[in-house]
């Protein structure tokens, strides 16, 4: 059937596995709070594509990524 032909498998980039979500960046309030932003990236989940906060993330089941510590003055709790 095959006369010794090479084969060659292409592979698709993927995000990495166990990754749900992909840091943005900072949002700062008129309080001076800041919070992070990250983007849904599990394929298949109903809120791919979706920006949210850490806080939606939990409230979607999905993990949260580590995300930088934010530039600038941070109003501290």
């Amino acid at each position: 059937m095959f006369k010794h032909k090479k084969l060659i498998a292409h592979t698709v980039p993927q995000s990495p596995p166990n990754e749900d979500a992909k840091f943005l960046g900072w949002q700062k309030m008129r309080s001076g709070e800041v919070f992070a932003l990250y983007n849904v990236i599990a394929r298949g989940h109903p809120s791919f594509g979706s920006t949210v906060t850490d806080k939606g993330l939990r409230k979607l089941n999905l993990q949260v990524p580590d995300a930088p510590l934010p530039q600038g003055s941070v109003k501290e709790f």
